[in-house]
């Protein structure tokens, strides 16, 4: 990463409080659940960013990466998928076909939650997914062409995902995985090799855990980041145009 940028990325994240509102929401999904969320919602207009957690933990697990992308101009939205609320579930990288069904229609309804927003440009959005979830953000961009930008954390795809990311020279991926967890260090180095895309990274770790645990033991990664989404979704390039305000 860029190390110029990090200093000054840092002290605003601990320093200079976050201008804008953080607060918790709700939104229904296509078959009524309410899922719950929390949105950090920038003072001026520009992308969104969408975080999901892994399969053994929450929304919380983002809070420091949503105050730092927050307070980098970034509307950024996480939240809770159904029935993966708690902390002490195992360790989960492949999901039924049911779970990946409903994962896949809780984003849809988050992003269109996002999209909504007045102050997020719904044509330039990026998302950072860790573990199980991983599969369902490639999906999720092949659904969607806004989403410009991944950030992908111990984690693979399907062979459809894995064609997806071949042939889509416009989407960047950071991925990002510890060397020891060896399953997930293969399937991002996979997925960043198969990438076209001339900006596309690999970042691998050592010793660091899998998936958000790596938050904790390389404190940095939260900094790079910032870094990979302040240089791949612009917030100066991607404001609201006139025809969308």
């Amino acid at each position: 990463m860029n190390v110029r940028w990090l200093v000054p990325l840092l002290i605003a994240a601990f320093v200079i409080p976050a201008r804008a509102e953080k607060r918790d929401v709700s939104f229904n999904a296509s078959d009524g659940f309410a899922v719950q969320g929390t949105l950090y919602s920038a003072d001026k207009p520009g992308p969104g960013v969408l975080l999901l957690h892994e399969c053994d933990a929450n929304r919380q697990t983002y809070d420091r990466l949503a105050t730092m992308l927050n307070t980098a101009d970034y509307s950024v939205l996480t939240f809770d998928f159904r029935g993966f609320g708690g902390r002490t579930s195992p360790r989960v990288q492949r999901l039924p076909a049911e779970q990946q069904k409903s994962m896949a229609g809780d984003i849809e309804t988050a992003l269109s939650f996002l999209k909504s927003q007045s102050n997020v440009n719904p044509r330039a959005l990026g998302v950072v997914a860790a573990s199980c979830a991983v599969n369902e953000a490639v999906h999720a961009a092949r659904r969607h062409p806004e989403i410009r930008t991944l950030v992908l954390l111990s984690g693979g795809t399907d062979a459809e995902g894995e064609g997806y990311i071949k042939n889509s020279p416009a989407v960047s991926i950071l991925g990002v995985a510890s060397d020891e967890d060896r399953d997930a260090a293969e399937a991002i180095k996979k997925l960043v090799a198969l990438s076209p895309n001339s900006y596309s990274q690999l970042e691998m770790l050592s010793q660091a855990g899998h998936a958000a645990a790596m938050f904790a033991k390389q404190p940095e990664l939260a900094a790079d980041i910032v870094l990979w989404f302040r240089t791949n979704l612009s917030v100066a390039g991607y404001g609201l145009p006139p025809a969308i305000r």
